[in-house]
């Protein structure tokens, strides 16, 4: 997936996921399908997966605000970039990064790997090109992709919570019928309830942990993607607008 050039694609791309499925989850209200499943779950399991996917989701927003907009000073930076022609010389003052005419670059991840570039050649000279460009690289992708780790961590956890409420269901319905000392009618309709009880609870949490990781692993992904993207940005203005014509100011 190559996200678009348009103004806040990966943000407007998020906000219609997002609306799906909080259209799903009003439907599901409307229906009393939420209700049913918070009162079918006697370990209470469904409260702590909704709680996590609520708070993972906080803090999809926030990322996916950031990788939007540095996706934005992305394509601003390679458009500004393109129109100077071959003249690609690079000059840092006070931490401001201009090339060529362009002016003074806005501040973002760009151009602090451009800033990041220029210092690592002026500073180890001894150092092989390519093996510099490769550890810079590496640091860049490890920033932009490591924020999302907590993510699919929490995604994993939301999946073994739905595990972990499917055993203490069978446990409850097992423990029912343990404890059952007579065979008569009204024992036992106890104990087709208690085992109802016990399935309802091992059902509704696997259903719970499974579309909340679903959901939440989607969103993760999207983020994964942009950040992706934004990697690639940088790579290609950095080998193919400015890598060709380098040419940095001998002040540095």
């Amino acid at each position: 997936m190559i996200l678009q050039d348009n103004r806040h694609y990966l943000l407007l791309v998020w906000l219609l996921i997002t609306g799906l499925i909080v259209f799903g989850i009003v439907v599901s209200w409307n229906e009393g399908l939420i209700m049913q499943l918070i009162r079918g779950d006697q370990s209470r399991i469904c409260l702590v997966i909704g709680l996590l996917y609520i708070i993972a989701t906080i803090h999809c927003v926030g990322r996916v605000i950031f990788l939007s907009s540095e996706l934005n000073h992305a394509a601003d930076v390679a458009n500004r970039i393109a129109a100077t022609g071959n003249n690609k010389e690079i000059k840092v003052k006070d931490g401001c990064l201009s090339i060529g005419n362009t002016g003074v670059l806005p501040a973002c991840i760009i151009t602090n790997y451009l800033v990041d570039m220029v210092d690592a050649r002026v500073e180890r000279l001894s150092m092989d090109a390519d093996q510099e460009k490769s550890h810079l690289i590496e640091a860049l992708a490890e920033r932009l992709k490591g924020a999302h780790e907590l993510g699919w961590f929490v995604v994993d956890i939301l999946l073994k919570l739905g595990l972990v409420g499917t055993i203490i269901g069978f446990i409850l319905m097992l423990g029912s019928v343990a404890n059952t000392v007579s065979l008569d009618v009204n024992t036992m309709q106890k104990v087709l309830r208690q085992m109802s009880s016990g399935m309802g609870t091992a059902l509704f949490t696997t259903l719970a942990g499974l579309i909340g990781s679903i959901l939440l692993g989607l969103q993760y992904l999207l983020l994964d993607i942009g950040a992706d993207e934004l990697l690639h940005r940088v790579i290609r203005v950095t080998e193919i607008e400015i890598k060709p014509t380098l040419k940095v100011e001998g002040a540095l």
